[in-house]
């Protein structure tokens, strides 16, 4: 059977477990709500608007919990591979860079403070071949 994925705020899921984690969510969350309110409503020691807002944090308390158990019950699918030695792939991103903000400078330029953190990460090397390259193109026009 195929899995459909849907995507929801800029993340893969899959659609069944979606619909069960808000199935879970209303389960929970709803009845914690009106327990709580009931209960407060109750209470003649609790001003009746606090106890409203004390019912609503019930809820919400309600929510997070319904978000740790479906994180239980629906794990992630995925398997994330890191992939940092691929030939171009920093190029090809840095390339993407300046067709949208521009060019990224020369990298001696850099504040030595930060110079120096380019170079422990490894990306000095790379930042200074896309200005040797950024350079050429702008001279061949």
């Amino acid at each position: 059977m195929k899995r459909t994925y849907l995507e929801v705020w800029g993340d893969t899921v899959d659609g069944r477990h979606l619909l069960g984690a808000i199935l879970i969510g209303v389960g929970l969350g709803t009845p914690a709500y009106l327990v709580a309110a009931w209960l407060f409503g109750q209470a003649e020691t609790i001003d009746p608007a606090l106890s409203k807002s004390y019912a609503l944090l019930v809820g919400l308390g309600a929510c997070v919990l319904t978000g740790v158990i479906s994180a239980r019950i629906f794990p992630p699918k995925r398997v994330l591979v890191e992939a940092a030695d691929e030939p171009g792939s920093r190029e090809v991103a840095m390339d993407s860079i300046e067709e949208e903000f521009g060019p990224l400078g020369d990298p001696d330029e850099l504040p030595p403070a930060v110079l120096r953190e380019v170079k422990e990460l490894g990306l000095y090397e790379d930042l200074a071949r896309q200005h040797a390259k950024h350079a050429a193109k702008e001279a061949n026009r």
